[in-house]
């Protein structure tokens, strides 16, 4: 029995090892120009692994976007209910945000790829159902309520808004990526001030 266990334990992790790899190349190279070769040998491991795990491409495709960001949604919903002003909720997304990145390369290729892929979406009119719109597209609702509420100014649409937080944050997450390992610690974003400033009405 323990050794059944260990087993199923040992090819969730490689499966998991060929979905995180995916998504890594998928980020850097797009899906169209991201080869089956890319994903095997970033994930050092064989085409045979990849086929007892996946039909195609398309599947692990899919496997990848299954992969939501559960917890940040999570978050998004605990800010949007405490008693403080948009500005103040704003901080604490975009600290929650970047604290992740740092902390969990994972998160930050998670957040670039659904970004990534709400944009897309978008720009064809695709819109997912109400009860699984991701925090990122969320942040539109976010941002014109903060405008009702007189936290943040009338200047920009509510919908330019979420594009121009998203915008600056993806940016910065692509940075984060793309930098080299011995640099990321190092590695700084955007001032959480400034990017509050662009949206903030003054009182």
């Amino acid at each position: 029995m323990q050794k059944e266990k260990a087993l199923n334990c040992h090819a969730d992790m490689r499966k998991n090892d060929l979905i995180i790899s995916a998504l890594k190349m998928f980020c850097k190279k797009g899906y169209h120009s991201t080869t089956i070769n890319d994903i095997v040998k970033k994930a050092k491991c064989s085409h045979g692994l990849f086929y007892h795990y996946f039909k195609n491409k398309k599947e692990l495709f899919d496997a990848v976007c299954e992969t939501r960001g559960k917890h940040m949604m999570y978050f998004l919903d605990k800010v949007l209910e405490q008693d403080s002003n948009f500005v103040d909720k704003l901080v604490r997304l975009t600290e929650y945000t970047f604290n992740n990145m740092k902390n969990d390369q994972i998160f930050a290729y998670r957040y670039y790829f659904f970004v990534s892929r709400i944009f897309e979406k978008a720009e064809n009119n695709i819109m997912p159902p109400k009860d699984k719109v991701p925090p990122h597209l969320r942040m539109s609702e976010f941002f014109e309520k903060g405008i009702e509420s007189g936290d943040f100014h009338d200047r920009y649409s509510p919908k330019d808004c979420a594009k121009i937080y998203n915008s600056i944050v993806q940016g910065a997450t692509l940075s984060f990526i793309l930098c080299p390992k011995e640099l990321k610690r190092s590695f700084t974003f955007p001032s959480i001030q400034i990017i509050t400033d662009i949206f903030k009405k003054e009182k």
